[in-house]
């Protein structure tokens, strides 16, 4: 029995061009997933390597910062009342841009947090927690900074 011969029987067939230009008989080496955690990418299987990305523990990382967010505003608010009567009764020009700091931070932890998998890939999931993160650092240390 010939491998390359398609009319044998118990064998399977292969094309010499198709095996040349990389595809297969079940498709193309194009149509894999994006190993980089691109928008097709699955999660890992439940028995998979535990350190593969993961877009369900990101989405616990975005929901953390949100729940951090309420004490970060607290702190921001107490900060920036203690600078008031402290002073001359006058928040200085830091003080919107604290506050700003920490609505992009909600917005952007709700927006890691509740996107469809498919929308995003998860290097960019993990980027917009990321920035969360920063930005609720930000709203704080702002505060902390503004001269009055």
């Amino acid at each position: 029995m010939n491998a390359t011969d398609p009319t044998a029987t118990g064998t399977t067939a292969t094309d010499p061009a198709a095996t040349a230009t990389g595809t297969t008989a079940t498709g193309t080496a194009a149509s894999a997933p994006a190993a980089d955690g691109g928008p097709g990418a699955p999660d890992p299987a439940p028995g998979g390597d535990p350190f593969a990305p993961s877009t369900g523990a990101v989405r616990v990382f975005a929901g953390t910062g949100l729940v951090l967010l309420v004490g970060a505003f607290l702190v921001t608010v107490v900060l920036m009342l203690r600078q008031s009567y402290a002073g001359d009764g006058m928040p200085g020009p830091l003080r919107e841009l604290a506050m700003w700091s920490l609505s992009l931070s909600g917005l952007v932890g709700l927006w890691a947090m509740c996107l469809p998998g498919d929308a995003v890939g998860h290097r960019v999931r993990r980027g917009a927690v990321f920035v969360q993160y920063a930005l609720m650092a930000g709203g704080p240390l702002l505060a902390a900074f503004d001269p009055s």
